[in-house]
């Protein structure tokens, strides 16, 4: 989407004050050689399947949210984008066997997202500019998805994510980004009253059920389910809701299958099918204190890293680690971000170097007797 230029942004530029992105950040405390090649060098690389789908999903949600789409436009949308990348030769990484386990599963639920997708209730802005400078005097920009206006003057930031449900431990990581959205709308003098992601590929279910088979009695129950197990994960559930209404054997079988089979609510019983709620995963992220001032410590710790380095001594830009300590102790492969998502695997000498050596050890080892 074309953006409108804005007097604050133009005005640093004409000082030609160095203006950071949270990308940027995130890929110099990821790669030194990869923020080498793209903000030195000057080669962005090339976009990997998931950075074009997501952009093309967020496209098509800031037109219906603007009135430009109707929610009808965005599978077909989405589609024409996989056909587009499939004639491309654009593909998406293969599972652990070799196989498509990996594409599949990501249609499923971006399907299943698209089919079922409702506009959010309120006032909303999309791809809104914000812009941030640091206790040291740094500048950030960015463009924020979705920013809504309460009733109260406070504003909530959105940000539309199709990846995978973040970890425990990859949370804080994560969350930074929000964070720092929120830091500058802050300094603009406004109120934030939330932050939070929406996981387009999970839904937040909520209904009255046993926890487990043993349990007396029914609480509320708010599961986290990925789109294209919401059958799966909720069977067991359907399945005591239903002996619970009187039906045989046989009619919970047919309603198991085609419920698991087909995903959606609407196979089921009306009195079953109603006791659930089903809503757009969102996964909010801690706004106080303590978030606040680790980002700022982070944005600053950051652009001192990559400000001390030599633009001219190739050498000090050094690139992530091919592999990792598991959390048994062991040292394992860690490759994946730089053979799937990094835009510039074909070039990298150093991954090609990790896989010559891997190749050349596998090569010298015995073979199994059996």
């Amino acid at each position: 989407m074309q953006r409108e230029l804005d007097e604050r942004l133009e005005k640093l530029k004409e000082q030609h004050i160095p203006i950071y992105s949270f990308s940027r950040l995130e890929t110099i405390n990821r790669c030194l050689y990869e923020s080498y090649l793209t903000y030195v060098k000057g080669d962005r690389g090339e976009n990997n399947i998931y950075a074009l789908l997501g952009g093309k999903c967020h496209d098509t949600l800031e037109k219906i949210m603007n009135g430009e789409a109707t929610e009808a436009d965005l599978k077909n949308t989405v589609q024409e984008e996989l056909d587009y990348l499939d004639i491309m030769g654009i593909e998406f990484p293969k599972d652990s066997k070799g196989g498509d386990s990996i594409r599949e599963g990501w249609i499923a639920n971006m399907t299943h997202f698209c089919e079922t997708y409702k506009a959010p209730n309120g006032k909303f802005e999309t791809e809104t500019l914000f812009l941030y400078q640091t206790p040291k005097g740094r500048w950030l920009q960015g463009y924020i998805d979705l920013t809504k206006i309460n009733n109260d003057g406070s504003i909530s930031i959105y940000d539309y994510k199709t990846s995978s449900m973040y970890t425990a431990a990859g949370l804080v990581e994560h969350g930074r980004q929000l964070v720092t959205y929120a830091l500058g709308k802050m300094q603009e003098g406004y109120t934030v009253k939330e932050i939070a992601w929406i996981m387009l590929k999970y839904v937040d279910v909520k209904f009255t059920g046993k926890k487990t088979a043993k349990s007396k009695t029914e609480t509320e129950i708010v599961k986290t389910i990925e789109r294209r197990k919401i059958g799966k994960e909720l069977s067991s559930y359907v399945e005591s809701m239903l002996a619970a209404q009187g039906y045989d054997e046989v009619d919970i079988e047919y309603y198991l299958h085609n419920f698991e089979e087909q995903n959606r609510l609407e196979v089921l019983p009306k009195e079953v099918a109603d006791r659930f709620t089903i809503t757009p995963c969102v996964l909010k992220w801690k706004l106080d204190d303590k978030t606040l001032r680790e980002c700022e410590e982070y944005i600053d710790r950051t652009i001192d890293k990559w400000e001390k380095l030599d633009a001219n001594d190739e050498s000090a830009y050094t690139p992530r680690s091919f592999t990792r300590i598991n959390k048994f102790g062991k040292e394992v492969d860690d490759y994946f971000f730089c053979s799937n998502l990094c835009g510039h695997s074909k070039e990298c000498p150093f991954l090609h170097e990790f896989f010559d050596k891997r190749a050349a050890a596998s090569n010298d080892e015995d073979d199994d007797l059996f």
